[in-house]
């Protein structure tokens, strides 16, 4: 009988799982605010847990009922792939509007009415791109004729 190696058996284990950590936003006793993937053991300090995660796996892009005039990226401090899409957009030179769901109410809300369960979730004309990949967003820009 053919013996696995451990890593293949890991591999194979954990192939198809969406990986997941919980957010915490904390803030101190002075007011200072940080974000951490582990549970808070500090009594003193305020914590909540985030209900909302970076998407990792393929991005997905649909169609939006309404349509908006410009690039919107709906991210999150903490999200490494919006700061990914943000340093993207920067580097080609796409204008864009950025709304943080940890400062803004507003985008809380429009994640929430969009339907997305994480960030980033970017806004191009009436296409809606929940993740992020390059070829996507060129993609998004070009069929919205470059906004």
């Amino acid at each position: 009988m053919r013996k696995w190696p451990t890593y293949l058996l890991l591999i194979s284990a954990l192939i198809g799982l969406e990986a997941k950590a919980d957010i915490y936003k904390l803030i101190g006793a002075d007011g200072k605010v940080t974000y951490t993937d582990k549970e808070p053991q500090s009594p003193g300090a305020k914590s909540e847990k985030l209900n909302i995660r970076t998407y990792s796996g393929a991005p997905s892009v649909s169609t939006l009922e309404n349509s908006v005039g410009k690039v919107t990226i709906l991210s999150a401090q903490w999200c490494g792939v919006c700061t990914r899409a943000k340093t993207y957009m920067k580097s080609r030179n796409i204008a864009f509007e950025e709304w943080d769901i940890d400062k803004s109410d507003y985008a809380r809300s429009k994640i929430n009415q969009l339907g997305a369960r994480g960030v980033p979730v970017i806004l191009v004309g009436n296409q809606k791109m929940v993740g992020f990949s390059e070829a996507g967003l060129d993609a998004m820009l070009k069929k919205a004729g470059g906004i």
